[in-house]
Parts: C-alpha cells; sequence; structure tokens
C-alpha cells in the first residue's frame, strides 16, 4: 500500500505544525489514508514539548499531543510528497534548503483552492495519482511566493487559549477538507 509522506512546517515546531500533524494524521487515518505525517519547525527548538494551550487543544478534538518532541528541519525530513508550510515565509525556508521541493509545498488553504480550481480527472485515481496532481498544481503556480497572506495560519505562541482553539480550527478546517480531496 502507498504511504503518503507529509511535513508539516511552523517556526518552532511546538504550536502550528504538531497541531497541525496529529490533525491531518488522524483525517487521513478516518479515510482509510495510509500516512506519515510528521512535523519540524525552520528554527526547531530541539526536545521542547508542544505547548500547553496545544497539548489541551489536541485533546479537546480527541488527540494527543502530550509525546511530542520539537525538532528542526533537516535534510533527511524532506523526502516527503507534501510540505505543509504554516506561513509563506516558512515555504520560503523549506524551498530555500532545495528548490525541487518547490511544486509540493503549500499553505494548507492554498492547496485546498488549488484543488479545487482545477477540474477532477476522469476515472478513479490512485494514491500516486494524487500526488503527482499535487505537485503538476505547484508546478503551475505563477511568481515566486508560495500561497496568498489569507491562507497562511497564524502563530499562536504566548496566546490566551481561545486563539489556539481558533487556530486549530482552521487547521481542522483545512485539513479534513485535504483528507476529502486526497481520498480515493
Amino acid at each position: 500500500m502507498f504511504a503518503l509522506r507529509v511535513l508539516t512546517v511552523c517556526t518552532g515546531n511546538t504550536c502550528r505544525s504538531p497541531m497541525a500533524e496529529v490533525i491531518l494524521q488522524a483525517r487521513l487515518s478516518e479515510r482509510g489514508i495510509a500516512a506519515d505525517v510528521q512535523s519540524a519547525g525552520t528554527l526547531g527548538w530541539a526536545e521542547r514539548g508542544a505547548t500547553p494551550h496545544a497539548v489541551t487543544v489536541m485533546e479537546e478534538l480527541g488527540l494527543a499531543l502530550g509525546d511530542h518532541r520539537s525538532r528542526k528541519i533537516d535534510p533527511s525530513h524532506l523526502d516527503v510528497d507534501l510540505v505543509l508550510a504554516m506561513t509563506r515565509t516558512h515555504a520560503g525556508a523549506v524551498t530555500a534548503r532545495d528548490q525541487t521541493l518547490a511544486p509540493r509545498v503549500f499553505l494548507p488553504g492554498e492547496l485546498r483552492r488549488l484543488w479545487r480550481g482545477t477540474p477532477e480527472p476522469d476515472g478513479a485515481s490512485t494514491m500516486g495519482e494524487r500526488i503527482e496532481r499535487i505537485r503538476q498544481l505547484g508546478a503551475q503556480r505563477t511568481g515566486p511566493v508560495i500561497g496568498r497572506p489569507a491562507e497562511e495560519v497564524a502563530d499562536p505562541a504566548g496566546e490566551p487559549i481561545d486563539v489556539y482553539r481558533a487556530t486549530a480550527a482552521r487547521l481542522d478546517r483545512d485539513l479534513t477538507a485535504l483528507a476529502d480531496l486526497l481520498a480515493v
């Protein structure tokens, strides 16, 4: 069985990207999609746990984040089918490491927007064909910047728990829609 490989990226790998990791892993699993979803940070404060608010908000969604340990992106993390960056700056940091990754780097809402803006191929498609579609969508983008400002996921670090809940709700909406699109 083909396993989709996804990396979610934010700054410190203690809030957004770990939340995105567990949400996407759960939503893909619910749809029977074999996947390996991981997260990392552009700074990645090594071996820190997820923030207490991130842990709490994920528990409210029935997801576990308590064992998370932050890490910084390194080349071994970049052998993936898809990178979901939380901001355009994060996307730029990933592509600066390896320009060949650009067609696989998206903001979560951006990928959903681009996918819905193209016609669905005729007939059933395999996960491999869906991954190729992702790369084609990324390759068709014009300009050097990935995504739109409105598609960025703001950093909740240091904010009250309600901001974390709003961030989690946005990630869940975008990543659930993405999982639906990837379901074959």
